[in-house]
């Protein structure tokens, strides 16, 4: 694991970022939390993720605005943040405080299933979003550029997953747009989230049964690698 990406990566201030992007809508990012907005998510590793014959990573398209129920938990996170860019090595101190709040996002519940049927935990797996930032509705292409530009390529470049499963109806297709990474992973059709994340819906149950069944080939084909390699 590449921390010390990580920590790089804690220093994106939005607007200074983008203020060059052409083409950037900064009325369609939140400013509900004021100044931490500018902060960016610089994504979830799990304790155990390194560890994992398969490390999947689940990608979203961006953070959502913060909830009036959210707030004082997505101030904590903030704060564990700026703890994070003053010591390199607390990473893990940020990651718990997402660990903690996690479990109440409504997008959580197509993770859940999946971890369900493989029987990994949230300490088992990576969650980020490409747009590192507070968005409200959908991005946009430029959007989607710009934050694959700053940071979800370096993200990825830094943690190394071998799946990733988009948490978006054909969001894998804007990740094969803007993907820049030398090591091969292996990119699950997106989870259709139609329901908007309050229920999973039959095409919902059917995507995420494809990332499943991508998940166990990808383990098998690793558990016959690592039999072969030990004779």
């Amino acid at each position: 694991m590449n921390y010390e990406a990580l920590h790089e990566l804690a220093f994106l201030k939005r607007d200074e970022i983008l203020k060059n992007h052409t083409g950037v809508n900064f009325e369609k990012f939140s400013n509900r939390l004021g100044d931490i907005e500018q902060d960016p998510f610089i994504g979830f590793i799990g304790e155990d993720f390194e560890s994992e014959e398969v490390k999947v990573l689940f990608l979203g398209k961006s953070n959502a605005e913060s909830a009036p129920e959210h707030h004082e938990i997505d101030r904590q996170i903030n704060s564990a943040l700026q703890t994070f860019k003053n010591y390199q090595n607390n990473y893990r101190t940020y990651a718990n405080k997402y660990l903690n709040a996690m479990p109440r996002w409504n997008i959580m519940r197509f993770v859940t299933e999946f971890r369900n049927q493989t029987g990994l935990k949230l300490n088992q797996i990576a969650y980020a979003n490409i747009v590192p930032w507070r968005y409200k509705g959908s991005p946009n292409n430029v959007a989607y550029e710009a934050g694959f530009k700053y940071f979800t390529n370096k993200f990825i470049d830094a943690i190394k997953p071998n799946l990733i499963i988009p948490l978006g109806s054909n969001l894998e297709t804007v990740i094969k747009k803007y993907l820049h990474i030398e090591n091969e992973i292996h990119i699950s059709n997106g989870i259709n989230r139609t329901g908007r994340d309050r229920r999973i819906a039959a095409e919902g149950w059917q995507t995420i049964s494809e990332a499943i069944d991508d998940y166990f080939v990808m383990k098998d084909n690793f558990i016959e690698k690592r039999k072969a390699n030990e004779k």
